[in-house]
This record gives structure tokens, C-alpha cells and sequence, in this order.
């Protein structure tokens, strides 16, 4: 039979697994991804810190382990955040560019198509442009 103790340290080792996995996965360019893997990594951070604080008298070695962890999982929250942004900047450029793009090409449109446009106001005569 496990005492207290052990399952707690077992707890402790199975949410360090499952950060060191988390940690580990390769990154995905939708923003959506980025916001659930923050989620867990945050979930998973404030369950070791919790089990941190309510039993201080758990192993050294896995205690230290928790530690480590929990500051690896706050550096995966600061590259999540700046990856996202990096995202979003591109995003924005690609945006930027396309639009450009378009305005351009309507550029072209306009001046190949409506050099023969005739104008007619209500109170004037006909005039080319």
C-alpha cells in the first residue's frame, strides 16, 4: 500500500512527464494551438506549484525536478507568447503586401479601361477624360 507521500511524488512525476512532453512538441503556426499549449502549460504549472507548496517534505531530487520544471514551463510560456506575436506580425505583412498588391493591379485596371470614359455632367456638354 502507497503512503501519502508516495503518491504525491508520484503525482509530482507524472505532471514533470507530461511538461517535459508538452515542452518537447514541435510548434504549429496556428494561433489557436499556440492559446490551448499556453493553457496546459499553465495548468500544469500551477499543479506542480500547488503540490510544491502544500507538501515541502517530499524528495529533494524531486522536489528540485518540480522546480527546474516549473521554470522550464515559464520559459515555454515567454516562447509561446513572442511566437505568437511573430505570427501575428507576419500575418499583418502579408496582409499589407497583398493589399498593396491589389491596389496596384486596380491601378493598371483603371488606367487601361476608363481612358475613354466620356463624363457627362447635367449642365455641361460631354468631356473626354
Amino acid at each position: 500500500m502507497t503512503t501519502a507521500k508516495e503518491r504525491i511524488e508520484n503525482e509530482m512525476k507524472q505532471l514533470i512527464l507530461k511538461a517535459k512532453k508538452l515542452i518537447a512538441e514541435e510548434f504549429d503556426s496556428c494561433v489557436d494551438w499556440i492559446d490551448d499549449e499556453k493553457k496546459k502549460s499553465k495548468k500544469l504549472l500551477e499543479q506542480l506549484e500547488k503540490l510544491q507548496r502544500q507538501y515541502p517534505d517530499i524528495d529533494g531530487k524531486i522536489f528540485n525536478e518540480s522546480r527546474d520544471c516549473c521554470d522550464e514551463l515559464r520559459q515555454f510560456q515567454k516562447r509561446l507568447d513572442e511566437y505568437r506575436k511573430s505570427i501575428l506580425n507576419n500575418d499583418d505583412r502579408m496582409v499589407v503586401n497583398t493589399l498593396d498588391e491589389l491596389g496596384r493591379a486596380n491601378e493598371g485596371f483603371q488606367r487601361s479601361h476608363y481612358t475613354d470614359l466620356t463624363l457627362r455632367s447635367p449642365t455641361s456638354s460631354s468631356s473626354k477624360v
